[in-house]
């Protein structure tokens, strides 16, 4: 059965009841599962879905169950430079993270990372990423809990 969910799994994704099925799959399911999942949350544009009510359930649902070089993946996505639209951009923008601090559903993503990526060069990153621009994160209503978890790490 899981094979054949495999077959839908983008489809499923941003389903309004789909992406149940598929936090089920990343909570109970197989490691191969979520390699899948991974792939096509990176090619599809972890910005665009983390904005996105029903896939930034999905999203963190692969934070939480993922292993560490899964979760790591994620981060390291969130740290690619982009335009303010959201296009790759090398050196020009700013990063993933920073944009989705600001979003309504991405920032809830952004703060399950916090809590979940393990200790290592990505989660250094991450928090380094998110001090460093603590200042302007204060100014946008949904960055108040990330700016508020960053006392605490």
């Amino acid at each position: 059965t899981l094979d054949e969910i495999q077959l839908v799994h983008k489809t499923l994704l941003d389903d309004q009841y789909g992406n149940y099925v598929i936090q089920h799959v990343l909570q109970y399911g197989r490691d191969s599962d979520r390699d899948s999942l991974l792939k096509i949350i990176v090619e599809n544009d972890l910005l665009k879905l983390s904005r996105q009510k029903f896939a930034s359930n999905v999203v963190e649902k692969l934070l939480k169950y993922g292993n560490a070089r899964q979760r790591n993946a994620i981060v390291r996505e969130m740290l690619q430079v982009v335009n303010e639209s959201g296009t790759s951009q090398e050196g020009v923008g700013s990063t993933v993270l920073l944009l989705m601090v600001r979003d309504a559903y991405a920032n809830y993503v952004v703060q399950t990372a916090i809590d979940v990526v393990p200790e290592g060069v990505e989660k250094e990153m991450l928090l380094e990423e998110l001090k460093a621009n603590e200042v302007q994160l204060r100014n946008y209503t949904f960055a108040k809990h990330i700016v508020a978890k960053l006392g605490t790490k």
